[in-house]
Formats: structure tokens, sequence, C-alpha cells
């Protein structure tokens, strides 16, 4: 990604990560307002909720596992651009997989009509808010210290 400031920097991942993100929620919408099927449709909804339920577990449990294990290595790497660059990368994988959690909630509420993955959708949302990766965040997970933290912590762009 190419980016003159910080201040561009957090514009275009912010704006990336909202088009990701904005791809679960229309389609959890728009699924959600489709009218509702007989109940003949769901003989076998005992499988099919487990089926979503674990996929879903299973996407989760990926990500974090996932991210935990590459931003170690991402710490290590010298100069601070690339670091951001790297981060962008990964944060950007992250939310494809939270984006796909959340494609799997809408499709799970469509065909099992349970208000259950209604709950499970609305606290994806929260979780993905407090994953949000805020300046004093990008610091955190990238342990940055020094002038490298003052320049994102503040999104300066020179000291």
């Amino acid at each position: 990604m190419d980016f003159i400031s910080i201040r561009e920097y957090f514009y275009k991942f912010y704006s990336a990560l909202l088009l990701i993100l904005l791809v679960p929620i229309v389609a959890f919408i728009s699924l959600y307002l489709q009218p509702s099927r007989s109940q003949s449709d769901f003989e076998r909804a005992p499988d099919t909720f487990v089926f979503f339920s674990a996929t879903i577990i299973f996407l989760w449990t990926m990500m974090f596992i996932l991210f935990n294990k590459k931003i170690k290595s991402l710490r290590n790497r010298q100069g601070l651009r690339s670091k951001l660059e790297k981060y962008f990368k990964l944060t950007i994988v992250r939310y494809i997989i939270l984006s796909a959690a959340g494609m799997m909630l809408a499709v799970a509420f469509y065909f099992l009509r349970n208000d259950f993955f209604t709950i499970c959708f609305v606290m994806h949302l929260v979780i993905t808010i407090l994953l949000w990766p805020t300046s004093p965040k990008v610091c955190r997970d990238l342990r940055l210290r020094g002038d490298e933290r003052e320049m994102v912590y503040y999104k300066k762009d020179s000291l």
C-alpha cells in the first residue's frame, strides 16, 4: 500500500476495512428482510445448526491463531513503513476471515430462521468493532516504542 503520511495510511486502512465489513452487513440485512419460509423446509435443522456453528467457531479460531502467529514475526521487521504495510495486509486477511464468518451467520440465519444467529451476528459485530485497529491498538500490536510509537499514536508526519 502506498501512503505518504500516517493519516493517509489510516484513512486508506479504515476505508478498506469498512468495505470488507459492509458485505456481510448488507447480506444479513437483505436476508433478514426476506419473507419467512414454511417450517417443513427445515427437516435437517439440527445437523445444519451444528454445521454452521462449527464453521463459525472454526473461522474465529483460525483468525485468532493466524493473527497472533503472524504478528510475532511482524514485530521484528526493520522500519516503520515496512511494519505498517505488513500490518495492513495481516489485518485485511483478519477482516476477510471475519467477513466470511459474518456471511456464514447470515446464511445460517437464512436457512434456519433461528434468532440465535441474529444475536450471534450482533455479538460478531461488537467483537469486530473491539478488534478495530485504532492507532493505540496498532502501537500495542506492533509493540512500537519511542519515535515510531509517537508518530503512529498521534498520527504525526514527522517529529
